[in-house]
């Protein structure tokens, strides 16, 4: 009985000698992964955002002002370019549109200068799927600076690396405008993202190549894409939970202000299948704005949204409380609870498809007539 017991025990030692050796083989694992910074890519942009504030400098103090719109323009073009075209038409297949609108949106993506369609729609298929853990490329639990920017300034993740391999990208695979662009982009970067935007002025209205640079190019490519890099960051951070409670994205409405609609992420991560990218009714979304209008073109079609139900049904199971119609009853400062709250057919009202439909209805009512 004493051996067994001996034995039992060098076992047990033996165990915990392997958990130590395991644990503190992770932690110099993890340790040295955390350590190994790509020294070009930090340096690379630290030149390019101190590039892009002297370019900030220029644009307040000495462009033209046909410069100055020629660069916001170009600016929200390639910003929707990203929001519109790489997130919700290519990633996420959240609607259907003809050819040119296609190559528009890939067109401008390349403008915008966030590596070729291929690779974005990759990271962020990867982003959903691993969604803030070692996986995930730009993993929100590691902290703001990380998920900003400082994934781009350090080695992959052995398991970023590992689960970037099993994502499924056939379909972008089998489609000529994402294909074209990553055969060629190095070669479209340099013409459509940076010799396009500072020729432009310099040609037209004899704008200087010099502010054409630093302008036009380095502070409009640099705050596009710092803006572009909030979604990953901030919308993972700071805000509320009303349809998911048990996940790190957020509803931000300042990454929504600037963004362009795509800081309604709480919602955006409970369904990522929705062209809007948030509820019914969300102010800030101009994305969506845009798709509706193409779609009343007949430019876009098959768009795909969650109902109101499967909102509410979401929203009621794993929400945190906060939704504005929908929140569970609260408990009172005596523990009682409070009642719930009441149904408003008004907040329906505010849904802009139930909105578009009555209008189209209407205009079919007096097409008939006519």
């Amino acid at each position: 009985m004493d051996k067994l017991d001996r034995e039992l025990e060098a076992a047990e030692k033996d165990r915990k000698d392997v958990d130590v050796q395991q644990s503190n083989d992770s932690k110099k694992s993890e340790y040295v992964y955390r350590r190994q910074i790509v020294w070009f890519n930090t340096i690379g942009f630290l030149v390019l955002h101190l590039g892009a504030v002297y370019g900030l400098y220029l644009f307040l103090t000495s462009s033209m002002v046909l410069t100055m719109l020629w660069t916001l323009l170009v600016a929200g073009a390639s910003a929707f370019s990203v929001t519109m075209g790489a997130h919700r038409l290519y990633t996420h297949r959240t609607f259907k549109c003809n050819d040119w609108v296609k190559a528009l949106l890939v067109f401008g993506q390349t403008v915008a200068g966030q590596n070729c369609l291929y690779v974005w729609i990759r990271d962020h298929r990867q982003h959903h799927k691993y969604s803030d853990t070692v996986a995930d490329p730009h993993n929100a639990s590691r902290g703001f600076f990380f998920s900003h920017i400082g994934w781009l300034m350090v080695r992959k993740h052995p398991e970023v690396i590992a689960k970037g391999k099993n994502i499924d990208m056939t379909d972008i695979e089998m489609d000529p405008y994402a294909m074209f662009q990553k055969k060629y982009y190095k070669i479209l970067f340099t013409i459509l993202a940076m010799l396009m935007p500072m020729v432009v002025p310099f040609v037209l209205w004899g704008e200087t190549l010099w502010n054409g640079f630093f302008v036009c190019f380095l502070f409009r490519l640099m705050a596009v894409l710092n803006l572009t890099w909030l979604v990953n960051s901030a919308a993972h951070l700071y805000g509320n939970k009303p349809f998911t409670n048990d996940i790190m994205p957020v509803e931000n409405v300042y990454v929504s202000m600037f963004g362009l609609g795509e800081g309604w992420h709480n919602y955006h991560h409970s369904f990522p299948w929705d062209y809007r990218a948030a509820e019914f009714g969300q102010y800030f979304n101009l994305t969506t704005m845009v798709i509706d209008f193409f779609e009343e073109m007949g430019w876009v079609w098959d768009k795909k949204y969650a109902t109101p139900a499967m909102v509410r049904s979401r929203v009621t199971k794993r929400g945190d409380g906060t939704h504005c119609k929908y929140s569970r009853p609260q408990s009172k400062e005596n523990g009682e609870q409070s009642e719930p709250v009441p149904e408003d057919d008004s907040y329906e009202e505010l849904f802009w498809l139930e909105e578009r439909s009555a209008v189209t209805a209407e205009r079919a009512a007096e097409a008939q007539k006519g």
